[in-house]
């Protein structure tokens, strides 16, 4: 077995998370409309109950291409789909403000789970390099604030948002992109996260061991996937990686 020497972890449901995501998606999308038209005046924009309803159709759709074909987008051409939805044509200014009503409406949000900074600064200290690969379409800035406050990002070496790629795990060419920027061959990384299909099954598909993060999350979990260790909590991982070591 070859020997570990990086750690890649999911963000969402891994590090980090974000409490009500379903139940609070009104409350993002109302604030990023009353942004918009405070900031961006004009006499043509919908309602705000129109403008919620075809942004939450257009993630809904986002997250449907993911789940069928690993493709990506980035911040603006996800809501271009949705003004496409409104047959309203925006410039590039006006759908900077509605993404900027959008971040204000998200910052602050996340919640840290309480073991992630030990647990990665037990891992940098036993000389892992550590990685971050995350399925979004929010902008790399709005990830890297909820990182911040934490100090989570000065504890990541890479850190991959598919917003910024043409792929979404669990594509090979996203978990290829942080195992290359980490100067790290697959086989010697192993990804840490909370989804079967798109963290377990994904990494291992490319060479990588995978840690499942059990969560109460309904994600697909198929019988076929059978991951290479589980854990609850973040704080179990360094006990199996030095396990690992012994082996």
């Amino acid at each position: 077995m070859v020997a570990l020497r990086a750690v890649i972890f999911d963000l969402g449901g891994t590090l980090i998370d974000w409490p009500d995501w379903d139940e609070d998606i009104q409350r993002r999308w109302a604030l990023s409309y009353e942004y918009l038209v405070a900031t961006a005046p004009s006499l043509t924009w919908p309602s705000c109950d129109a403008y919620v309803q075809a942004m939450r159709e257009a993630e809904k759709e986002y997250w449907l291409q993911v789940a069928k074909n690993q493709t990506s987008h980035t911040p603006t051409s996800f809501l271009r789909d949705g003004f496409r939805r409104l047959h309203r044509d925006v410039n590039d200014q006006e759908l900077l403000v509605a993404l900027d009503g959008y971040a204000r409406a998200v910052n602050g949000w996340a919640m840290i789970f309480p073991d992630a900074v030990e647990t990665l600064l037990a891992l940098r200290k036993r000389g892992y390099k550590l990685g971050l690969l995350s399925n979004t379409w929010w902008a790399a800035e709005w990830h890297n604030a909820d990182l911040a406050p934490h100090g989570l990002d000065a504890l990541l070496d890479v850190v991959v948002y598919t917003s910024d790629l043409p792929y979404t795990k669990p594509h090979a060419s996203a978990f290829l992109t942080v195992t290359q920027r980490l100067d790290v061959p697959p086989e010697a990384c192993v990804m840490v996260g909370d989804r079967m299909v798109d963290d377990i099954e994904g990494a291992q598909k490319v060479g990588m061991r995978a840690i499942w993060k059990e969560t109460t999350y309904p994600w697909p979990r198929p019988a076929h996937i059978t991951p290479d260790a589980v854990i609850h909590n973040l704080a179990e991982l360094p006990a199996i990686l030095r396990s690992w070591k012994s082996s």
